[in-house]
């Protein structure tokens, strides 16, 4: 038995933490050269009982040291909840908690579950290609484009919204679905006074607004490089409203227009992007989603996890514990296959009836990011029906 885990992210490497725990043998690898410029920050409410599954206790237990703000405790986070706000008056609408909350900066993350795990990184998939007649070991071969292979029992494909093993699987019906809506996620550093007030006055969990003008807009901690210094405080905006026909994404200044955006928001939102830098860069984005389709394992050689099997918008905050389910549900089948406990086509069948189950929360999760967008209805979105609760009960 060798696991082939195609993807270095959260799903990839909470995947490689629990084969290694179980003393599975596996090969982990990512297209990346050096890692991504881009930042978030992700929010775990559920999923943490089945992470501490997965993660070696030392890991779990410093997971706070990936958090924005390391010496918030999980459990006041919990208390805290996600908040949103009436972007109108900055009042509360919803408050959603959870017994216990971490809010962790994925790059933080990354470089923590890589601890200890020899990701081979420059490896983007080609192509893949099954052997039949090969012993159980070498079932299938991951094929990368510097002329490397990697061949293994089973590949599990965690290469995100974009997924190149998806594709292998399922050709154009792999392609991501874009939202109707403008998109901004940014990164930025505030003036010492506004970051202190900034960070006094927010949630320190979530907190976001859903404006009468049918806009959606959070601002977030990601991080504090220096406690002492607040002007080294990092926090990042995501912003998302409608296009339609007469409101496509402009050529112009991105930070322009979004504050352009924020007449009549109450007056905390206002500040902070009054107060964004202004060389700050704000790269073109989309929300794309994936509605899962169900795929051929090709007997149990390929099969996929996390964003790679359900993308999803991030406005109910699932797509990281659902990233964890996926991989604890992985793990305990392929070590349930070492164990002799169950026969590796119906472990795998099984796990892929489960993915697929679970990809119900892409739809909920649209639902969510355009009920932001309507804010005459917004009461009735599963934002306000289901907190952060997961659609299905586990």
């Amino acid at each position: 038995m060798r696991v082939i885990v195609v993807g270095a992210g959260l799903a990839g490497l909470a995947i490689a933490n629990g084969l290694k725990k179980n003393n599975i043998p596996y090969v982990i690898v990512d297209r990346e050269t050096a890692p991504r410029d881009r930042n978030w920050a992700i929010t775990l409410g559920w999923a943490l009982p089945l992470f501490q599954k997965l993660l070696p206790e030392d890991l779990y237990n410093s997971l706070h040291q990936c958090q924005p703000d390391p010496t918030l405790d999980a459990k006041v986070a919990g208390e805290k909840g996600i908040l949103v706000r009436d972007g109108a008056t900055g009042l509360e609408m919803n408050v959603a908690r959870f017994p216990a909350i971490r809010r962790l900066n994925i790059q933080k993350t990354k470089r923590h579950l890589s601890t200890g795990i020899d990701v081979k990184y420059g490896k983007r998939l080609i192509d893949i290609t099954i052997n039949e007649g090969k012993d159980d070991d070498g079932l299938v071969t991951a094929h990368f484009d510097d002329g490397t292979s990697e061949t293994g029992s089973l590949i599990v494909g965690a290469d995100g919204g974009a997924s190149q093993v998806r594709r292998w699987l399922l050709g154009d019906l792999a392609q991501q679905e874009a939202l109707p809506c403008d998109f901004m996620n940014f990164s930025f550093t505030l003036p010492a006074d506004i970051a202190v007030h900034l960070d006094k006055e927010m949630n320190p969990t979530v907190d976001v607004g859903a404006h009468p003008s049918n806009m959606y807009l959070g601002i977030f901690l990601l991080d504090k490089p220096d406690i002492d210094k607040p002007e080294t405080w990092v926090f990042y905006i995501l912003a998302t409203w409608r296009l339609d026909d007469k409101n496509d994404r402009g050529s112009g200044k991105r930070l322009d227009e979004l504050r352009s955006r924020m007449t009549g928001w109450f007056d905390l939102y206002k500040t902070v992007v009054e107060n964004v830098p202004d060389d700050v860069e704000i790269k073109p984005d989309q929300l794309r989603i994936w509605k899962t389709k169900p795929w051929d394992n090709h007997q149990a050689r390929v099969t996929l996890a996390g964003d790679a099997a359900h993308s999803m918008t991030f406005h109910r905050g699932q797509g990281g514990n659902l990233a964890i389910k996926d991989a604890d549900e992985f793990v305990s089948s392929i070590t349930a296959v070492k164990r002799g406990e169950k026969d590796i086509e119906d472990a795998v069948d099984a796990y892929d009836n489960g993915a697929l189950l679970r990809s119900a929360e892409v739809e909920i999760s649209r639902q969510a990011s355009m009920a932001f967008l309507d804010y005459e209805n917004f009461d009735k979105s599963p934002v306000f029906k289901m907190g952060i609760s997961p659609a299905m009960k586990f």
